[in-house]
């Protein structure tokens, strides 16, 4: 079966991205839009139990309530449980465990090692059913937090950060249904919405009328954007709070979501006083109980510093390639200077990312400092040739595999290639590609790593990465994080038909990438 060209190949993943990401949205919607209907609390955990489920595919989920007196949790309510369990079995609620440090940080908790995990001790129920994963977040209530929302996995898939957007909703729809229970017992009315549980959530929520007009923004939300008083943006347009080149955008996603679809996109938007900020941005519809659409929620994440981390590794790449064009006099002194910078950059970038509080942040920043010791060892290994006009790139890649393969002590990587003499400037694409395929296949794959080189009969470069796992999935490339990896891959590769494919007639995991000449 022939390969996928690379266009259809990311084409296909996006999809299956957005496919997840539009799931999960309505899945939200539907639930928040179910549970007003619902007069039982019993009833209203239950139905969030299976809707996190169904919306992150998993076989656990359960809810935990605190209980003060004890100082621990009870499983509330849950899915994949025993029966017996429910409503009886106490768990403790200490900062040791992931759900007692969601409870008391009041920020959400993913882990998706729980076997190696260090922060944390794995509670027993897990242990029991063989969970290697799990994602905590807190269910707020007035005025104290009523518990955690926990969804955990046995099996291999990662959580991602977008999954804990999805249960952080969730969460959010079990506070406002608690509080509209709480005030129907005592008479209150219905509300499609609650400001106080809105005011404790640390993202910018607001609340818009079917036209875009701006009905309700959170305390933070104000905090976020510096405004100092909501009668200073009341009525007016969501899309009026947008750089003029993003208002489209947003038009478009508002008209999407009052005909009844999620939408979510990240833009650039600055704050009143003209701090930039870029955002991650959820809107979806809202409801009535006969099911007509009222009014619609807009979200916004602030992802600022994801955004720069991902402009500065892009800096340092295009910075590299702007070097290597230099004189072969200069070269020597330039990839030295610059493998240092990299060296400073990335011990920078992995202590912020052991001191950062958001657990989501710190994997972006370990990211980005494993993506900048590649690059530093690419210089080193561009350094060793004394500035040559060209060089074996095959004796250049045995370097670059021996020190990749320092990244997993328990795996093996072998080069095999005829000798292929390039030019210096294209050397510095090729091991980066090299080590963003190798770096996967020690990451995801399993067994030997096997790199080969050998130049096609059109006289391009073919470069092969292939391990002892079972192949990719039909979704490759899976996105994960920003998607960075990929998008390197295919920047450096060459262009058309065939130049980044996955080789789908071979029992085992196995990339090609043709570069020009």
């Amino acid at each position: 079966m022939d390969a996928l060209p690379p266009e259809e190949t990311i084409k296909s993943a996006v999809e299956r991205s957005v496919s997840r990401l539009r799931m999960q949205h309505e899945i939200a919607v539907q639930f928040a839009t179910s549970v007003l209907r619902l007069h039982s609390a019993d009833v209203l955990l239950e139905e969030a139990c299976k809707a996190v489920a169904k919306g992150l595919r998993s076989r656990f989920a359960k809810v935990l309530r605190y209980l003060p007196e004890n100082g621990s949790f009870v499983l509330e309510a849950g899915v994949g449980w025993d029966p017996t369990d429910i409503g009886t079995l106490e768990l403790g609620a200490d900062d040791a465990s992931p759900a007692g440090h969601a409870f008391a940080s009041g920020r959400p908790v993913l882990s998706n090692h729980l076997g190696t995990e260090h922060r944390f001790r794995t509670p027993e129920l897990l242990g029991r059913h063989g969970i290697k994963r799990a994602i905590n977040v807190p269910i707020r209530g007035i005025p104290e937090t009523f518990g955690v929302l926990e969804a955990d996995s046995p099996d291999d898939e990662d959580f991602s950060e977008t999954d804990i957007v999805f249960l952080e909703a969730i969460a959010n729809v079990i506070s406002m249904s608690r509080e509209r229970l709480a005030a129907e017992s005592q008479g209150g009315a219905d509300e499609l919405f609650s400001t106080s549980v809105l005011n404790a959530s640390t993202d910018c929520i607001q609340v818009l009328s079917l036209d875009g007009s701006i009905e309700f923004m959170n305390d933070n939300g104000l905090v976020a954007l510096g405004i100092d008083d909501f009668i200073d943006i009341g009525g007016r347009r969501c899309d009026d709070l947008w750089p003029q080149d993003q208002r489209e955008k947003v038009v478009n996603a508002l008209a999407q979501s009052a005909h009844g679809e999620p939408v979510r996109f990240e833009g650039p938007c600055p704050t009143v006083g003209g701090d930039a900020r870029w955002w991650d941005v959820s809107v979806a519809p809202i409801r009535d109980a006969g099911g007509l659409i009222r009014r619609v929620v807009l979200t916004m994440r602030d992802v600022t510093e994801r955004h720069q981390n991902e402009e500065k590794l892009a800096a340092l790449v295009s910075s590299q390639e702007l070097q290597l064009g230099d004189s072969a006099l200069m070269m020597k002194e330039v990839h030295h200077r610059v493998r240092n910078s990299l060296q400073l950059v990335q011990t920078l970038l992995a202590l912020q990312a052991n001191l950062a509080g958001d657990k989501s942040v710190a994997t972006q920043l370990q990211a980005a400092a494993t993506r900048v010791r590649t690059v530093g060892s690419v210089h080193h290994r561009l350094y060793q040739d004394d500035g040559a006009e060209a060089t074996d790139a095959t004796r250049y890649l045995q370097g670059l595999t021996a020190d990749l393969a320092e990244l997993s002590a328990d795996r093996e990587v072998t080069l095999e290639g005829e000798s292929i003499v390039l030019p210096a400037a294209r050397l510095a694409p090729l091991g980066l590609v090299t080590a963003e395929l190798v770096t996967n296949a020690l990451k995801y794959g399993r067994g030997k790593v096997r790199v080969k080189l050998e130049r096609t009969e059109d006289h391009a470069v073919l470069l092969s990465v292939e391990d002892e796992g079972d192949g990719f999935p039909i979704d490759f490339p899976k996105p994960q994080g920003t998607g960075l990896g990929m998008r390197l891959v295919t920047t450096y590769a060459g262009k058309g038909h065939g130049a980044v494919t996955v080789d789908r007639t071979v029992p085992f995991s196995r990339i090609l990438v043709k570069f020009p000449e």
